[in-house]
């Protein structure tokens, strides 16, 4: 090697060095699929049992082959605080927490107090993940499962709107285009724009096969959690939980969303934590959600165990961005999947609302996944230190 190239190549290495080091190296690279993630997750944990950490591992089946994957890496010391992670409650949306949690595991569990215990739930909707969809395999949005009113709300602007919703199949691609824009812009003149957003998140129980279907009755992943809940509340002072998704707010800042109920905590986070997107201090911040999991675990803690020092907030990756035409576009993935899950479409529509709903929840663009990273990174941070674990 001539002085030149070993001057470059010196160069390099110290360019990544540094780079990793601040934690700018793009990490988020995603798994090619389920079975992937799953075989690389398997594989962090065995990499940190070759360090000394004294951990558990354990699956949980949902179907055939498909399975929740959880493993607890206990606190150096006795353990008086406890962590939790969870990804994939959206199925497609796994591959990002996927690279989140690999982040964590790799570069920031050092961080944490030695008398922190860490549990991770890596996937709880396998089935959505290995097929790219939210819903699991009953077509059901696990994160409008968790009810705390025996599934008893009824969507009224769900069934006004239910000619919007339903599956059709489409000639082509610029006819279901057509097609959707002029629906989308009946439904919002008929119903008015509020209550066809009301419509199309708050969860629906009425029909099977449209998009947010909170289902009747809790699903084999949903019954799963809420065992593993109480566990998770015991033996410790201080829980904090972290769920990981994608697709809401501005397309270059992670949001943190922390429940409503939680207000002054959000308040004090605000004004300590360094972190630009922290919602969760009035309701105009997030849109309602009936059968969430994290005011589900809000609702364990207040029943069950008034005195821990309870914090569960989500990690909410925005894609698309959160301007009317972007919420517009985000909507059309959906339909367009969900048309292509119940009703025969062509080759080239399925490749296409394909093509939608990885770029909805799985960015490819580089730049979005070195932002995301960064935004795991401060914000994970700023946690850690406010709730001092």
């Amino acid at each position: 090697m001539d002085i030149t190239a070993a001057i470059i190549y010196y160069c390099f290495i110290n360019f990544i060095l540094i780079y990793w080091i601040r934690g700018e190296l793009l990490m988020f690279v995603y798994p090619k699929n389920y079975d992937d993630a799953k075989k690389e997750f398997i594989e962090l944990t065995d990499e940190l049992k070759k360090q000394g950490y004294h951990l558990f591992k354990s699956q949980f089946e949902i179907s055939d082959g498909l399975f929740i994957d959880k493993v607890v890496i206990k606190a150096k010391k006795e353990a008086k605080n406890r962590i939790v992670f969870s990804s994939g409650l959206h199925g497609i949306e796994g591959f990002v927490g996927h690279c989140a949690i690999k982040h964590f595991v790799t570069t920031m569990i050092n961080t944490l107090s030695d008398e922190t215990e860490i549990v991770i739930y890596h996937t709880l909707n396998p089935y959505g993940m290995k097929h790219l969809r939210r819903s699991n395999e009953n077509n059901i949005d696990l994160n409008r499962n968790f009810s705390s009113n025996n599934f008893s709300n009824e969507n009224k602007a769900y069934k006004k709107a239910i000619d919007f919703f339903t599956p059709v199949t489409y000639k082509g691609i610029k006819t279901a285009n057509i097609a959707y824009y002029k629906n989308i812009g009946k439904a919002i003149l008929k119903h008015g724009s509020e209550t066809f957003k009301e419509a199309t998140l708050l969860g629906q129980n009425s029909f099977a096969e449209g998009i947010y279907y909170s289902g009747k009755t809790f699903e084999k992943s949903t019954i799963y959690m809420l065992n593993e809940f109480n566990n998770l509340f015991n033996d410790v002072g201080k829980l904090v939980y972290i769920d990981l998704h994608t697709g809401y707010g501005p397309r270059y800042q992670m949001s943190v969303v922390n429940s409503l109920g939680d207000k002054y905590q959000t308040i004090n986070m605000k004004k300590e934590c360094d972190y630009p997107l922290i919602l969760g201090e009035d309701s105009t911040d997030f849109y309602d959600i009936d059968g969430d999991m994290i005011e589900k675990l809000y609702l364990i803690k207040r029943e069950k165990y008034p005195n821990i020092d309870f914090y569960g907030t989500c990690f909410e990756f925005g894609t698309l961005g959160d301007s009317t035409k972007k919420t517009i576009e985000s909507l059309k993935a959906m339909i367009f999947e969900n048309a292509s899950f119940f009703k025969p479409q062509t080759e080239n529509f399925v490749i296409y609302s394909d093509k939608l709903m990885r770029e909805q929840y799985m960015p490819s663009e580089e730049e979005w996944r070195k932002k995301a990273n960064l935004d795991f990174n401060k914000a994970l941070k700023e946690i850690v230190k406010f709730k001092n674990i």
